[in-house]
C-alpha cells in the first residue's frame, strides 16, 4: 500500500511540476474509477483532488470526490463536496440525491434522540433537494405526528403516497390518525390499501375491524376481526391476538343477541 501511494503521489508530482504536459482528465478519471472499484479509497480521493487542481469547475469530480469521502468518513467533506457540485452543475443527480439521503438520514437520527425540530429542519432540507421524495415526505410525517401535529403529518403522508401509491407505511400511518380522529371511512380506505399491498398484515385487518365497528358495519367488522387474529397467531404474536379476539367475541354475541327470537308469551 505504502509503495502504490508513493507511485501516485510520483505520478501527481510530475504533472504539476510541468504544467505544459497535457492533461488527460478523462484519463485521471478512470484511475480514480479503478480505485473505486478496487476500495483504495484513499488512491481514488488523491486522484479527485488533483483532477480539480486541473478543473476546479469539474461537477462530476466534486460528486465522486463527496463520495469518496463518505468511505472514508469524512461526512462533513463529502456534504461539502455534494453541494458545491450543485452549485457548478444544479441537474447533477447524484450529487443531489446523495445530499438528499444525507439529510434524511441524520433527520431519522435526531428523531430518535427526540431532537425534533432539528429533524424537521433536515427532512425540510431533503425536500427541497426533492420535492419528490416519498421518504422524505414520509419521514417528516413520522416527526410531525410525534410533535402532536396530526394535520400537518396527514398532509406529508398524503404528499408521499402522491408520489408512491404503493408506500405501506405511509398507508398504516394515515389510517391510524384518520381512526384517531374519528374519520372512520377513510382509515378503513387506508387499511384496506395496506391489505392490497401486504394481504396478511394483522394491524391492518385490525384497525379494518375496529374501523368497521366504528360504521356500525358489524359483520364486516368480525370478519376482518378474524383475519387479525389469524396473522397475528401466525406470526406469534399472541399478546396482540388477544384484543382483536376480544372485539370479535364480544360483536359475535352482540350479533347473536339481535337474531335471536324474542321470548314466546306464556297464555
Amino acid at each position: 500500500m505504502k509503495y502504490k501511494l508513493t507511485v501516485i503521489a510520483v505520478f501527481l508530482f510530475f504533472i504539476s511540476a510541468f504544467p505544459g504536459w497535457a492533461v488527460d482528465i478523462q484519463a485521471l478519471f478512470s484511475k480514480a474509477q479503478g480505485f473505486e472499484n478496487e476500495q483504495r479509497w484513499s488512491e481514488a480521493f488523491s486522484m479527485y483532488s488533483e483532477i480539480l487542481k486541473f478543473e476546479p469547475t469539474n461537477a462530476l469530480a466534486h460528486y465522486r470526490l463527496g463520495a469518496v469521502s463518505e468511505k472514508l468518513g469524512a461526512t462533513d467533506n463529502a456534504v461539502r463536496s455534494y453541494q458545491e457540485a450543485l452549485r457548478l452543475n444544479p441537474s447533477q443527480s447524484e450529487a443531489r440525491q446523495a445530499l438528499e439521503g444525507y439529510y434524511v438520514n441524520q433527520g431519522v437520527m435526531l428523531r430518535r434522540n427526540n431532537q425534533l425540530d432539528e429533524s424537521v429542519s433536515m427532512f425540510q432540507q431533503a425536500i427541497s433537494l426533492n420535492p419528490s421524495s416519498a421518504n422524505a415526505h414520509f419521514e417528516l410525517g413520522q416527526v410531525l405526528e410525534q410533535r402532536g401535529q396530526a394535520n400537518e403529518a396527514i398532509a406529508e403522508y398524503q404528499e408521499a403516497i402522491k408520489v408512491d401509491p404503493d408506500k405501506s407505511a405511509a398507508h398504516t400511518r394515515l389510517a391510524a390518525l384518520y381512526a384517531k380522529q374519528g374519520q372512520n371511512e377513510r382509515a378503513a380506505q387506508e387499511y384496506q390499501e395496506v391489505l392490497r399491498l401486504n394481504p396478511q398484515d394483522p394491524v391492518a385487518y385490525h384497525g379494518l375491524g375496529v374501523a368497521y365497528n366504528a360504521l356500525g358495519q358489524r359483520d364486516q367488522a368480525i370478519a376482518s376481526l378474524q383475519q387479525a387474529v389469524r396473522f397475528y397467531l401466525i406470526a406469534g404474536q399472541r399478546d396482540k391476538a388477544q384484543p382483536a379476539y376480544d372485539l370479535q367475541k364480544k360483536l359475535m354475541a352482540e350479533r347473536a343477541t339481535a337474531s335471536a327470537p324474542p321470548p314466546s308469551r306464556k297464555k
